[in-house]
């Protein structure tokens, strides 16, 4: 048995960043954009997006790179108050599209933030759709435009690589873009570093995905597809950032994780994404990347065949084999052992595990006990 939650449109491929001007026909004549500080004059759009807006009436909103945050999306909500949105749209990266994500379903609501947030405030869920919006990614990393959950970090101390807070999610299907416009085009000038955190962050998740004690058939069959595609993308961008079909194929990659994460789940991965990126001011996709072999190694006993089947078709004839073309893309993208600059403290193993407990983790493969946890987290931190 699955259910299958999506978009009621999406659109892909390069040159499909023109689609925005026909969909957004159907609503009213006020926009919000939610952008990156950065990210749209980054994908070199700009001027095409303003173009596809001419006869709308249109405000720009720019946030930060960082996860969203309560006093964040608050800050958006109340500029905007006086402004009457009819719709909004997203363009950026995943935390830009989380943003967007969030400020939809809270719009019209006369509520706290953290009232919907998993695990705090009043457990609150969202009973209809807010602002209608449309989700265009300018990375190719976490599949946010196609997802349900929105994710929030709470802050609790201030400080660039010290102890901050925690991440929470907010989830509903009425939080889910109406539609989800995947230009590769976008990402095009995306440099080296930011590529290969983007699209470990999505292989990660297409991995865990398949691997996932919630897997089904149908986000199977879509991973069997794009997987290849997006090792492929990535040993090709390491070394040619302008390669356009590999764009194309991380885009997909991309696209699909998304999928699957939504309606299969994922695994320790993430699982340890989401506590220690709570905890530091460590980005998603540089967490992602370091996780992934020790933890494939830490469910090795349980997922060894079916994962030995889905490299099989990537032309892989050993696990240890895939693990080297891995290790030489971290070293590549200049993301090998980058974590450890952080300088974690060994006191804070027990606070970080209890903070990775979650949707994550529980789709992992096999139920990792705390002194596994804690030889994981060593082993990539220190």
């Amino acid at each position: 048995m699955f259910s299958l939650q999506l978009p009621k449109g999406i659109f892909f491929g390069t040159g499909t960043l023109i689609k925005l001007k026909e969909v957004i026909q159907q609503y009213g004549n006020t926009v919000l954009v939610i952008t990156g500080n950065n990210s749209l004059e980054q994908s070199g759009h700009k001027n095409q997006i303003k173009s596809l807006l001419t006869n709308k009436n249109v405000i720009f909103k720019p946030c930060k790179s960082d996860e969203p945050t309560i006093k964040s999306i608050n800050s958006i909500i109340k500029s905007v108050e006086d402004f009457f949105p009819d719709f909004l749209i997203g363009i950026g990266g995943g935390s830009v599209l989380d943003t967007a994500k969030a400020v939809s379903g809270l719009f019209n609501q006369k509520t706290n933030v953290e009232d919907y947030l998993e695990g705090i405030g009043r457990g609150y869920k969202f009973t209809k759709k807010g602002l209608p919006w449309i989700a265009v990614p300018t990375t190719s990393g976490t599949g946010a435009e196609v997802t349900q959950n929105s994710v929030i970090r709470i802050k609790e101390k201030s400080s660039d690589f010290k102890k901050n807070g925690f991440k929470k999610s907010m989830r509903s299907p009425f939080l889910i873009a109406d539609y989800a416009i995947v230009d590769p085009a976008l990402t095009y000038n995306l440099p080296l570093y930011q590529t290969g955190i983007s699209g470990m962050d999505a292989l990660s998740q297409l991995l865990e995905s398949y691997l996932s004690k919630k897997s089904n058939r149908l986000t199977s069959s879509l991973i069997i597809d794009a997987f290849p595609k997006m090792m492929s993308a990535l040993k090709i961008l390491a070394t040619d950032l302008k390669n356009t079909q590999a764009r194309e194929n991380a885009a997909y990659g991309s696209l699909i994780s998304g999928i699957a994460l939504a309606n299969s789940g994922l695994g320790a991965v993430h699982g340890f994404a989401s506590g220690l990126g709570g905890m530091y001011n460590i980005s998603h996709g540089l967490i992602c990347a370091s996780f992934l072999l020790p933890v494939i190694e830490a469910n090795m006993h349980a997922v060894q065949s079916k994962l030995m089947e889905l490299l099989s078709i990537c032309k892989y004839n050993s696990i240890e084999y895939f693990k080297k073309e891995v290790n030489g893309l971290l070293e590549m993208f200049e993301i090998k052992n980058k974590i450890k600059k952080y300088k974690i403290s060994e006191l804070d193993l027990t606070e970080i595990i209890k903070h990775s407990k979650g949707s994550s983790m529980s789709g992992n493969p096999v139920e990792l006990t705390e002194k596994e946890q804690k030889e994981i987290l060593k082993k990539v931190l220190f």
